[in-house]
């Protein structure tokens, strides 16, 4: 399954140049977060039965939070950082040999023990904010050789070599070095938070607190590599770079700044109540600019775009991330409660980097020597996604507006009022949405990969 899922790069019988290597690199990792996502959406089968009311009692409680678990670390931890290091290995400096064999099966080995702790009845859940854990030594143990395999990634010369990438433009090159350097950091405030553990903390408190400052970081990570695929999307669209290497160079080393902060952070006893200002202050300002840079740039080219540049992945892709970004401010802003009103402003903010993801990785189809198939539905698929991932956090806004609880499943979850179970329905209906819309992102990816195959093109 995962060599039907998998970009190939063609072979042309010459020796492999940086592009080449580039792009077979960046296969790798893509193909771990497709394999991770398509996990994270089966067990997420489980968790919307889990809190669908009518339904919620067939699901062990106990049970459903160790899915809940593995399903965020997957989708927000394994699919995201993947895709990071995929982005990451599309920067100039490609050659062989490089770091990136030796870091994704690292990286590939740590996904499958700490999911494999899902199954172990004695892995506590610890439902800590940001990166939610088992309180058992093959979750973390696990999770740690996946950071190392990542890290180790952007250990490689790409981080620093000079020259132009002959597939992101010069604003992406900065974004995703400065990712790199931010998810670096992340792992330092970690650290940091361990290292400055307190005696006497309760279960909970001791995982809240040590991921509490680096779970911030990873969020500037996720922005920052959404930015830069946003920049070689539209690069795509346009035919040319969309936004000025010095506007965008800058927005993405203000957009990673905050984070040098981190480690420092870590070490106060007041550092978690500031980890909350600088990502609710450090995100959004230079976010708005470059999205209203990008849009001036799609207004500009209106009349002299190519025919069909508005319908492909890249452009709705990019207009359905951005749409959900927006949202997912306006959302957070309205945060006031430990309802699922705070689910509802991440998922659609998550849904805006998975729906970037996923286009990027459609986008970059031909580059891999696939044959276009199903361009209506690539071009719709991450439309369909987006769709069905804001109303499953609308209906999770719903329920918080009426007081509906968050980080309830199974039988611990009770609906008081009308307007909770119309939202939890609401949600469960746009679940299946978005799962309708993860379906067509693999069936664009499979049709692609077999016209490939009747080309004859090999790999």
């Amino acid at each position: 399954m995962v060599a039907v899922m998998a970009p190939e790069v063609p072979t042309t019988g010459r020796q492999a140049g940086p592009r080449e290597i580039a792009l077979a690199d960046a296969r790798r990792w893509f193909t771990l977060g497709v394999l991770s996502l398509l996990i994270a959406g089966t067990i997420a089968l489980v968790l919307v039965v889990g809190r669908i009311p009518g339904l919620s009692h067939l699901i062990d409680t106990a049970a459903a939070k160790r899915s809940l678990v593995v399903h965020v670390n997957l989708a927000l931890g394994v699919w995201f950082f993947s895709s990071t290091a995929g982005l990451f290995c599309l920067l100039p400096g490609a050659r062989r040999p490089s770091l990136s064999l030796p870091a994704w099966c690292v990286a590939t080995a740590g996904m499958i023990l700490f999911s494999l702790a899902m199954f172990f009845a004695d892995a506590e859940p610890v439902l800590s904010n940001y990166v939610p854990a088992l309180d058992h030594g093959l979750f973390l143990g696990g999770l740690a050789v996946f950071a190392g395999g990542v890290c180790l990634q952007f250990a490689d010369r790409r981080l620093v070599a000079p020259g132009a990438s002959p597939l992101l433009p010069p604003g992406a090159v900065a974004g995703m070095r400065c990712a790199a350097v931010v998810f670096v950091l992340s792992l330092a405030t970690v650290f940091a938070a361990w290292a400055t553990q307190a005696d006497g903390l309760t279960q909970w408190q001791y995982f809240e607190r040590l991921f509490w400052g680096g779970g911030h970081l990873l969020q500037f990570v996720n922005v920052l590599s959404m930015a830069s695929a946003w920049l070689l999307l539209l690069s795509r669209v346009l035919g040319r770079v969309p936004v000025a290497p010095k506007l965008a160079a800058g927005l993405m080393l203000l957009l990673a700044a905050p984070a040098l902060a981190g480690p420092w952070l870590a070490a106060r006893d007041d550092g978690m109540g500031l980890f909350t200002e600088l990502m609710r202050w450090g995100i959004f300002p230079a976010v708005v600019v470059l999205l209203a840079a990008c849009g001036r740039a799609l207004w500009q080219a209106r009349g002299s775009l190519a025919p069909g540049a508005l319908t492909t992945p890249a452009f709705t892709g990019f207009a359905t991330a951005a749409c959900m970004t927006i949202l997912g401010f306006l959302l957070g802003a309205g945060i006031s409660a430990e309802t699922t009103l705070v689910p509802a402003h991440y998922h659609v903010s998550i849904g805006a980097v998975t729906a970037t993801y996923m286009a990027t990785i459609l986008a970059l189809q031909p580059d891999y020597g696939r044959p276009a198939r199903l361009r209506r539905v690539a071009a719709w698929q991450p439309v369909v996604f987006g769709i069905g991932q804001t109303i499953f956090g609308a209906g999770f806004a719903i329920a918080g507006v009426a007081g509906a609880e968050r980080k309830k499943y199974g039988a611990e979850q009770i609906v008081r009022s009308t307007g909770e179970w119309a939202g939890l329905s609401v949600m469960g209906a746009g679940g299946l949405v978005a799962l309708c819309g993860g379906v067509l992102f693999l069936a664009v990816l499979v049709a692609g990969r077999r016209a490939q195959r009747r080309a004859g093109v090999t790999a």
